[in-house]
């Protein structure tokens, strides 16, 4: 499955999972192929090295040159079907888009 990454853009970290994306808040930084959100969640950290160069990983939305971050509680990852993710501080929570 392909996935699309977006980091918060203010990183607030707090646990109260929002209701709606608002795509204002967040910048896409990349898109993965993978087998679910765990994947995703591991293959976009930098563990052992940056998590750029990893070969799940499609394409890199880099704005302004700078250096991706791992992906944090805070962020959302949205899967092929059109559904957003939220990292929780457990798992992930499903929420809506916001228009």
């Amino acid at each position: 499955m392909k996935f699309k990454v977006y980091h918060k853009n203010e990183m607030r970290f707090g646990f109260d999972t929002p209701e709606t994306f608002n795509k204002s808040d967040y910048t896409m930084v990349a898109e993965v192929e993978s087998a679910d959100l765990e994947d995703v969640f591991r293959i976009t950290n930098h563990i052992e090295s940056d998590w750029t160069k990893n070969p799940e990983v499609i394409k890199i939305h880099k704005t302004g040159g700078c250096r991706c971050r791992s992906t944090s509680v805070g962020d959302i990852v949205e899967d092929e079907n059109g559904k957003f993710h939220y990292c929780a501080g457990c798992g992930w929570d499903t929420i809506k888009r916001s228009d």
